[in-house]
């Protein structure tokens, strides 16, 4: 008995231990699912879910999760914390997304599009989460060094898209900037159509002073091109301007009618020919196969910058100039009922339509108007009686000459100018206009030069290439209550394509590059006893006709250094695009090159 009492308290102290023991491992394994919730929630709440249950209320799954969150902000205050930013930052993202949503809905498209490169740009730099649940993974297990090189990418990110928009920025009112700073540049796209179907069309450009008060002598001409298919003709019609118009592609034949007489012209590329003010006239383009196309330097007669053509005929693009005219008055004129003028000149509209339904679909009313089709038969009787321009010799008083009938005033294997005068032509001798039409191959420069009285308007006929022009700018400011102008030299460059126009004012230097085969065509306006005055080259050179004492006085360099600078270019008018040492160096390259491959080879084989 007494043994008993002695092992009883063994026993329960034993016991005690055992049940501590128990509780202490319970309470660790306790912990460690703790953390496993916590870290991973989806799983664990797999885990204990069973399929064939059915699936608890979402209220009850909150409830229970706000439960386990109290519980761990008791054991650990700091994991509380992040528990309630990451609540907190789970909230606003729930309160962006509708906003995100009703945002893209309202978007227009191009700016979804900008949305979606951003987004495409942004993605690779940080991971698109899948789930909230792995969003708040990646929150737990980044350090705050994660946290501030992720700010420093967004950062970067936005920074390079800002610099983006302001290049883009800069290049758009670079290039607006670099429009608006050339006035004297007038791209194929400034022209105003006038009138168009499927035949061909007529163009005027826009007028040369509406761009700059330099210009204010141009006002009174104008630029004109019309193109027309093959086999068509530009309906009789008469303006209120003189023409002097040139054939730049194509063949034409053009008919001059007189109140006693009617003469008709055919012409080829480089031809030019006068048609007077209050002329009536009509082109036809002959050929099957190529287009025409006619440039023209009209000078309004009554109004300055402004002129009208007149057409007899009615069409669908302009009307007669008989529809003007009252009831009366017609058939005075013609001794007529209206009836029978209104069907003859006029047209009726109810007979218009029969007339096109007679006809079918060979002629729709889609052409109708100022330029038609013609046929085979047509063709031949308007060409039967006319005459060809002179090649040679002396120029005609009304007949076409061609710019290239006489030598070229300039010329070398570079290019060719070729240049009709006031004084040689008597058809521009009362209009003061001279003509001009040059060629300058590939890679060659029209040395720089300047006109001493002359606007030269010029339109680029073919081939690619680029101009400088130096003129001087003028910039006023006021200082002590005066005002007071500087003068800035200021050099005005453009690229130069097909169908462009541009403008020489007189006494600004002026140099043409070509990096293609180029073809300018000119219209010189106040050109009577007008000086061209080369800046550079072997011949006609004003720099070189300088007293050396001038030159010493002028230039920073000596006389001597000024002559031996002068006589390193041997061409005169054209040379080579490319200076003489970037030639060389090419050379020394391409040598270089050869003799690299040459040792190569020889140490293989």
């Amino acid at each position: 008995m007494a043994r008993m009492r002695v092992r009883f308290p063994t026993l329960v102290l034993l016991l005690g231990i055992l049940f501590l023991m128990a509780v202490s491992i319970g309470i660790a394994y306790g912990e460690k699912d703790v953390i496993k919730n916590h870290e991973r929630p989806g799983e664990r709440e797999h885990e204990e879910r069973d399929p064939r249950q059915q699936p608890r209320p979402r209220k009850q799954e909150e409830q229970e999760r706000e439960h386990r969150r109290e519980e761990e902000h008791d054991r650990d205050p700091s994991r509380g914390r992040r528990e309630s930013e990451e609540r907190q930052e789970e909230e606003r993202e729930r309160r962006r997304e509708p906003c995100r949503e009703r945002e893209q809905e309202q978007q227009p498209q191009h700016g979804r599009r900008e949305e979606e490169e951003e987004e495409e740009e942004w993605q690779p730099r940080r991971l698109r989460p899948q789930s909230r649940k792995e969003e708040r993974e990646q929150e737990q297990g980044s350090s705050s060094s994660s946290r501030k090189q992720s700010g420093y990418e967004r950062r970067q990110y936005h920074e390079r898209r800002e610099q983006r928009d302001e290049k883009e920025k800069e290049q758009d009112s670079r290039s607006d900037s670099r429009r608006q700073r050339n006035p004297y540049h007038f791209s194929s796209e400034r022209f105003q159509t006038r009138y168009r179907n499927r035949n061909g069309q007529i163009r005027v450009l826009e007028r040369f002073d509406q761009r700059t008060n330099r210009l204010e002598n141009l006002q009174n001409y104008r630029i004109v091109e019309f193109q027309s298919n093959p086999n068509t003709l530009i309906l009789p019609k008469h303006s209120d301007a003189d023409y002097i118009l040139v054939v730049l592609n194509g063949r034409a034949t053009i008919t001059i009618v007189n109140p006693d007489k009617r003469q008709a012209y055919n012409l080829e590329y480089g031809d030019a020919l006068r048609v007077p003010a209050g002329t009536t006239s009509y082109i036809l383009n002959p050929d099957d196969n190529q287009n025409l196309r006619v440039v023209k330097l009209a000078i309004p007669i009554n109004n300055p910058s402004n002129f009208y053509d007149f057409y007899p005929s009615s069409t669908k693009d302009q009307q007669s100039y008989f529809s003007g005219f009252s009831k009366n008055t017609l058939e005075a004129t013609f001794n007529t009922r209206y009836e029978e003028i209104q069907r003859i000149l006029l047209g009726n509209e109810d007979e218009q339509e029969d007339e096109e339904q007679r006809r079918g679909q060979e002629q729709s009313y889609q052409d109708e108007g100022v330029i038609v089709r013609v046929s085979k038969e047509q063709i031949q009787e308007l060409r039967k009686h006319a005459q060809s321009s002179s090649r040679k010799g002396k120029p005609s008083e009304s007949g076409p000459f061609n710019l290239r009938s006489n030598e070229s005033i300039y010329s070398n294997k570079f290019g060719n100018f070729y240049e009709i005068t006031p004084e040689r032509n008597p058809q521009v001798q009362d209009l003061d206009i001279s003509l001009t039409f040059t060629e300058i191959n590939e890679g060659a420069l029209l040395l720089p030069h300047y006109n001493s009285k002359a606007i030269f308007i010029v339109v680029v006929d073919e081939g690619e290439g680029n101009y400088e022009l130096v003129g001087i700018r003028d910039q006023q400011r006021q200082q002590d209550e005066q005002e007071e102008e500087e003068e800035e030299v200021r050099r005005y460059s453009a690229r130069l394509s097909e169908g462009d126009i541009f403008v020489i004012p007189a006494g600004y230097p002026i140099s043409v590059n070509a990096s293609s085969n180029l073809r300018l065509l000119g219209f010189g306006i106040n050109a009577n006893e007008n000086q061209r005055n080369f800046l550079a080259g072997s011949e006609d050179n004003v720099i070189s006709q300088l007293d050396r004492e001038v030159k010493e006085l002028t230039f920073p360099g000596s006389a001597q250094d000024v002559e031996r600078l002068i006589k390193n270019q041997q061409q005169s008018y054209f040379a080579n695009a490319q200076p003489q040492q970037k030639q060389q160096r090419e050379k020394e390259g391409r040598r270089g090159r050869r003799s690299l491959i040459s040792s190569i080879l020889s140490t293989l084989y």
